[in-house]
């Protein structure tokens, strides 16, 4: 299958000194862009073209610029060198192969972003897929009637809307759970910048395996790549108010699991009581006095943990395989191709 995948960027990345100048960049990286790709070309290979071409995600590529990292969103963490060869990709006279029908399947990895031939695109007799990773519920219905439209975020059926969630590449995933872990809680509260101190990506992975547990919750959007970096690391994430999560939102994600778990295990909050777990989980004034009760309790240790529930190993194994299985890039594109008429 040929297919030519749209992206938002330009081939001019951001310097140093034009951080300011640049801020929509870091503003506007998109993982389900470059997760969707990544996916695609698991399964495809050199038959899809990203365009202009997302460079940062080329271990070859992205050495040759010398490219600072850090100025990545996330600081690129699971989503940057995970391609190879980029100027094998044959990105000429792309105007001219959408007119010539070259490709079988067109995608548009951030819509709202970028609509780049789209013109060519609709007069062609390639199928069209519309993929729309932005964090808000505004739905772009005028590109209904050119193709399938895939929504990060939704919270009502509509006809014509497909639901699309983040993935993992599989290459990132953990083989194995950790079954000496050094903390109950992951040390990294999320919102909580002075916990955000990992410099490097396996650092920060091996935090999380290090980690029996780790908080994560709702932010901008319900669905979140820290909430599958957890998974990939054979961590149990304690997701606040998971329950409260759009049926049609996050359909890949194990919400049921997820949630029994972390009913299961919230007496843990009540020793740990991280500031951030408090802004978002104790709001209600009912609810204060007990925050500053549990405050005074003494931390769970580990060990002790670990003999009161040996079944968490089990957990956690049962939800790494899951993972390997369900949630990566390529099990994602092909649940994206197989809604296609």
């Amino acid at each position: 299958m040929k297919i030519l995948f749209i992206t938002f960027l330009k081939n001019d990345e951001p310097k140093h000194s034009d951080y300011h100048k640049y801020s929509d960049f870091y503003k506007y990286a998109d993982y389900l862009n470059d997760l969707t790709l990544h996916g695609l070309r698991e399964l495809y290979g050199e038959d899809v073209i990203d365009y202009p071409g997302s460079w940062y995600l080329y271990k070859d590529e992205i050495a040759k610029r010398n490219y600072d990292t850090n100025l990545l969103w996330g600081k690129g963490f699971t989503y940057k060198n995970i391609l190879d060869n980029y100027n094998k990709i044959d990105r000429d006279d792309i105007k001219q192969k959408i007119q010539n029908n070259y490709f079988n399947l067109i995608v548009y990895g951030s819509i709202r972003r970028s609509d780049l031939f789209l013109e060519e695109a609709i007069q062609s007799k390639s199928k069209i897929i519309f993929i729309d990773g932005n964090d808000d519920n505004l739905i772009e219905e005028k590109y209904f009637k050119y193709g399938t439209y895939f929504k990060r975020e939704i919270v009502k059926n509509i006809n014509n809307l497909k639901s699309i969630s983040f993935s993992i590449p599989k290459s990132k995933i953990a083989k194995d759970i950790d079954k000496k872990p050094n903390y109950l809680i992951a040390p990294l509260i999320p919102g909580k910048s002075k916990t955000y101190i990992y410099e490097k990506e396996k650092d920060y992975y091996k935090m999380y395996q290090k980690s029996i547990f780790a908080l994560t919750y709702k932010k901008a959007g319900w669905d979140c790549m820290r909430h599958y970096e957890i998974l990939m690391n054979g961590c149990i994430p304690l997701f606040l108010d998971i329950e409260k999560c759009p049926e049609i939102t996050m359909k890949s994600f194990p919400k049921e699991k997820i949630c029994q778990l972390t009913k299961k295990y919230e007496f843990i909050f009540n020793s740990e009581n991280p500031y951030k777990i408090f802004i978002e989980k104790f709001q209600k004034k009912t609810i204060l006095f007990d925050y500053f009760k549990n405050f005074f309790l003494p931390k769970i240790k580990i060990d002790k943990f670990l003999l009161e529930n040996v079944e968490v190993f089990r957990e956690k194994e049962e939800l790494l395989s899951f993972t390997k299985k369900n949630l990566t890039t390529e099990a994602a594109a092909k649940k994206i191709l197989t809604q296609i008429k």
